[in-house]
């Protein structure tokens, strides 16, 4: 169960952050288009410039370096605790054990990036014997669907589906080897918390994906001397680490 819920985590955290890279190509080309000295240019840059700073409407995201390695990492992750998912899978009864389409793609596409110091090593003539037009640098946009390697590659939505069949069977079988299943992850873990009366206002959650609401973006610099002090606390921090 915890790496269903970690396969859901990262299949959310993936998405946010493969349509925050999308977008901010857009914003890019946009930007571009936009420095043209024309009558249609200048409209659209005053239109735009009437906005808040931080209007999200405003073409202000950037696709940055960290970004572009976030998208590769998540998925890395996604791919990750979707095999070890499949290995869950592989435990249960026949009667109740489900599966995905392409699932051996994903198992190819893990095995690429867990090993990517071995180039043209046997994860990836794996992959190009099994699955020669599945890429395992690319990801893929079309009509609201992500794909994983490509075009030819897996939809997350395929992802995502298997899985919630997994999970269901998961809860199903755990009963009758005497594991115990929390059927709300959101319950609190420490016996009779969430029967007390006091306070009446909880937050039940997983830090999976922090939002900024957009009142709370920055409207300006931070004070004099923050980045310094917030140097000083991370050096401060690192030095504590006795293994590092």
């Amino acid at each position: 169960m915890r790496w269903v819920e970690a396969a859901q985590m990262q299949a959310d955290r993936f998405e946010e952050t493969f349509y925050a890279w999308h977008r901010a190509l857009l914003d890019a080309k946009t930007r571009a288009n936009l420095q043209a000295d024309t009558e249609h240019a200048e409209l659209w840059r005053d239109s735009y410039g009437a906005r808040p700073p931080y209007d999200p409407e405003r073409p202000i995201h950037v696709p940055s370096h960290a970004l572009r390695m976030q998208v590769s990492s998540e998925a890395a992750f996604l791919l990750v605790a979707a095999r070890n998912v499949m290995r869950a899978q592989d435990r249960l009864p026949a009667d109740v054990r489900t599966s995905m389409g392409d699932q051996e793609a994903v198992k190819a596409l893990r095995d690429i990036f867990e090993h990517y110091d071995e180039v043209d090593g046997r994860s990836f003539r794996t992959l190009a014997a099994g699955f020669p037009n599945v890429n395992a640098e690319a990801f893929a946009y079309t009509n609201n669907e992500i794909w994983l390697g490509g075009l030819e590659g897996v939809p997350l939505s395929r992802v995502r589906a298997w899985l919630y069949r997994i999970r269901v069977a998961l809860v199903a079988a755990l009963p009758a080897a005497r594991v115990e299943v929390p059927h709300d992850l959101l319950a609190s873990t420490v016996e009779g918390d969430d029967e007390l009366a006091w306070p009446p206002e909880r937050v039940h959650y997983g830090c999976w994906i922090p939002h900024v609401d957009e009142p709370e973006w920055p409207r300006r610099g931070a004070p004099p001397g923050v980045a310094e002090l917030m140097a000083e606390r991370f050096r401060l921090l690192r030095a504590r680490d006795i293994v590092d």
